[in-house]
């Protein structure tokens, strides 16, 4: 998978490799579940994604900002888990992103989001304890599968703190019974420029919208994009996903698209990436 190349974080990418590795090499039996921590758009999910891949093993993804507790409305963990009815209990990876929205501080209704955030903790940590997971099957009846070839990894920015121990998590709100079954921490780190420039050079969205504009020159493209990120790298909160942004700024913002007349298209080679003057 060609967006599957993790620029970065070879550190945790050679572990997590590591662990992705002796779980499939012992047909499952040894599942060292794990927490990544990190910056948002640092590739959290990229690099699961790619291990998966390598490994050539099923990869599901939670969002867990999105859960709700087991007999409330909404997407209960035992619909999300559904997939693994799919999997047929082949070896697969189960990435649960926006872990830390789970712990809520601060909010107006702090109790009841406290209470639910926390029975869906829990029930991740039943599932963690049990090698059978409950999910949703059809006609809305309730199915046991098997998860003992499941490895789960929880991710999440955490505030954006750097080297984050196992303490600190328990700190946050995270029960010592689930760091006890996923005790094991690693956190990427924010890109640097250069390796920003990288993921630019490689972006298949560029080269999409450079196939549909073809009288856009890359290189033009690519020196105002790098302009672009030099001048706001260290404001850059979005993260390789601010690389997205731009690209779509860049030719939207600056050409018009007619469905039935591609070869027809203009282009303004002066693109304004803020916000249009009325």
């Amino acid at each position: 998978m060609k967006n599957s190349v993790v620029i970065g974080q070879q550190e945790v990418l050679a572990e997590t490799d590591k662990i992705v590795e002796i779980f499939v090499a012992s047909n499952c039996a040894i599942r060292p579940h794990f927490i990544v921590t990190g910056p948002s758009g640092s590739g959290k999910s990229l690099l699961l994604n790619a291990l998966s891949t390598k490994h050539k093993i099923g990869f599901i993804e939670i969002n867990a900002a999105q859960l709700t507790k087991e007999g409330t409305s909404g997407n209960s963990l035992s619909k999300a888990l559904t997939p693994l009815n799919q999997m047929a209990g082949k070896p697969c990876i189960v990435f649960v992103d926006e872990f830390d929205k789970l712990f809520i501080s601060g909010n107006s209704n702090e109790s009841v989001a406290h209470e639910s955030t926390t029975g869906v903790q829990n029930e991740f940590l039943k599932v963690l304890e049990s090698d059978v997971v409950s999910v949703f099957g059809d006609y809305g009846k309730y199915i046991n599968v098997s998860s003992k070839n499941v490895l789960f990894v929880f991710a999440g920015a955490f505030n954006g703190e750097e080297n984050i121990t196992v303490d600190r998590l328990r700190e946050m709100g995270i029960k010592t019974e689930f760091l006890g079954r996923v005790g094991l921490v690693y956190s990427t780190r924010k890109h640097t420029l250069d390796e920003m420039y990288e993921i630019l050079d490689n972006s298949e969205l560029l080269k999409h919208y450079l196939e549909l504009f073809d009288n856009v020159k890359r290189e033009d493209v690519i020196k105002m994009m790098r302009n672009f990120l030099k001048k706001n790298h260290e404001l850059n909160t979005l993260g390789a996903r601010l690389i997205n942004t731009i690209v779509h700024q860049y030719f939207i913002k600056g050409g018009i698209i007619e469905p039935t007349e591609l070869k027809q298209i203009s282009f303004q080679k002066k693109l304004n990436l803020g916000p249009r003057n009325n």
